[in-house]
């Protein structure tokens, strides 16, 4: 049986070594040495993109994360284009003085899908977010001084909600303000809050767009008499910063006149992020053009012949593989491992 699976493993090796595989029954001692003597700094370094020997054993390695960037793309894109179309409509109807009721309609329709509809790759200022999560920028009423004054007290904040969760921040006494907000962003940031100091001196908060709703009307904080009380917990009331997405909805639903140069603006913006996103699918072109195999006309045509002679030969040798894999199933499997290699 032994001597049958070699046999085997030998003639399928001319129409694989064509291919440029070694055939599956020869022995490995030409590749071999050539690993043992690679450096280790060589070895260890991260290949530059596209890796093109380990993409030939792990095709999904790029496959899946070029995919994921792809939706990405063709997500914002399909979304922004839509957005773009509608203003330009609501804004040839406006000009003409007809009825914009239902193209305002659908304008809100479209904004309240954002999400859904851009799969979180654009924010509410229809900006690009690709890789990372859209944010909703905030402030907190008293947190400037308490930030720039602090009395060194600690803090327990609470975020209800679906569930209750509660961070300790304890303010350092009489500390610069980015020591403050360093302590601040410790305990907040296990409710997946940011804090920062922006250039005009400010305090502003961040955090996911996913979470702004509880954010917005769960957040609750206690002290220990001294900025908060200490008997029970007061609420928050978060101040989000303007959109340009919000400045569409006041617009729709009537609250607030759309003025033309907001309009201008909020187009503006689009057509840079669209140009944006048409340079990261050109590079996606490109990356997916390197993973193509270099193959010339020759190759080509010496692998075509290799797999051609391979097939016309499988009627012929299918009782030989059956018997090569009985026989498998029958021997040791460190002597199987051992014939082939």
């Amino acid at each position: 049986m032994v001597t049958q699976v070699s046999s085997k493993t030998t003639a399928a090796g001319t129409a694989s070594a064509a291919i440029g595989q070694r055939p599956v029954g020869a022995p490995d001692t030409i590749q071999r040495p050539a690993v043992a003597n690679v450096a280790p700094t060589a070895r260890n370094r991260t290949p530059a993109f596209p890796e093109a020997a380990i993409l030939s054993r792990q095709p999904l390695r790029y496959n899946v994360q070029l995919n994921q960037q792809l939706t990405a793309f063709q997500q914002a894109d399909s979304y922004l284009s839509q957005t773009e179309s509608k203003l330009m409509h609501l804004r040839h109807a406006s000009a003409k003085g007809g009825d914009t009721r239902q193209i305002t309609s659908d304008l809100q329709k479209h904004l309240n899908a954002r999400s859904q509809l851009s799969g979180g790759t654009v924010d509410r200022q229809f900006s690009l977010r690709l890789q990372q999560s859209s944010k909703v920028n905030f402030s907190l009423p008293g947190f400037d001084k308490l930030v720039d004054n602090p009395q060194g007290e600690t803090l327990i904040f609470s975020l209800g909600g679906d569930k209750r969760e509660l961070a300790a921040v304890t303010l350092p006494q009489q500390e610069h303000p980015t020591q403050v907000l360093r302590q601040m962003n410790l305990g907040l940031g296990r409710l997946g809050i940011h804090a920062q100091l922006g250039n005009d001196g400010q305090t502003s908060f961040s955090v996911d767009e996913q979470r702004w709703g509880r954010v917005s009307e769960y957040l609750s904080v206690r002290g220990e008499g001294q900025s908060f009380p200490a008997d029970s917990f007061t609420l928050l009331t978060p101040k989000a910063e303007a959109s340009q997405e919000d400045v569409l909805q006041q617009a729709t639903s009537g609250q607030k006149r759309l003025a033309p140069q907001t309009m201008n603006n909020v187009m503006d913006n689009i057509v840079k992020q669209r140009g944006r996103l048409h340079q990261h699918q050109g590079r996606a072109a490109n990356r997916i053009d390197d993973l193509a195999p270099p193959l010339s006309a020759q190759q080509a045509q010496t692998t075509s012949q290799a797999v051609g002679n391979l097939l016309a030969k499988s009627t012929e040798s299918y009782a030989s593989f059956s018997k090569a894999l009985s026989a498998q199933g029958n021997v040791r499997l460190a002597t199987v491992k051992n014939l082939l290699g």
